[in-house]
């Protein structure tokens, strides 16, 4: 034994399970065994989610197009608050050239004169959209307590979107 190298016997002997450990760890049959059970689960699981937050938004945008058609005292306002959604599609949505260079435009409003234009079947048409907003950040609630630490954010932030969406608009309704 040599004092002056600083190795002992029983410091190499302690070293060898986790020598031994750690060159497992590495070894590629078990590492395919953890990529197979947690990775696919939750790429479908996100995936998942991911889809039924653009089909809320899809929906609220037809929505919104039907009511901007129908009623143009209100339809500033409504303009606004579709353009949100359309930035929402975009960041669920990965970025591809395509989408990336159709940028939505927010037009300025008014609340004060866009709330007292809103009379009678422009008030019938705010109100399935507040429920449609309400409804949209109810089930994202939902989908960002159950989606991965990567996507959980995006989905509180559109969840705060639908839930701000749903305030600006409850004034119209009357």
């Amino acid at each position: 034994m040599i004092p002056a190298q600083g190795s002992s016997r029983r410091v190499v002997l302690g070293a060898l399970p986790l020598a031994a450990a750690s060159a497992l760890v590495g070894c590629s049959w078990t590492r395919a065994a953890r990529e197979h059970t947690a990775t696919p689960a939750a790429a479908t699981a996100d995936d998942l989610l991911r889809g039924a937050a653009l089909r809320s938004e899809h929906a609220l945008l037809v929505a919104y197009d039907r009511a901007i058609a129908a009623y143009p005292s209100i339809a500033a306002t409504l303009r606004a608050v579709r353009a949100h959604h359309a930035e929402h599609v975009s960041r669920l949505v990965p970025a591809t050239p395509a989408t990336a260079a159709t940028p939505a435009t927010t037009p300025a409003t008014t609340p004060a004169t866009t709330a007292t234009a809103a009379t009678g079947a422009a008030q019938a048409s705010v109100a399935g959209l507040l429920t449609l907003e309400r409804a949209a950040a109810t089930a994202l609630r939902t989908q960002c307590l159950a989606a991965s630490a990567s996507l959980a954010p995006l989905l509180a932030s559109i969840h705060a979107a639908e839930t701000a969406h749903a305030d600006l608009l409850a004034p119209l309704v009357g």
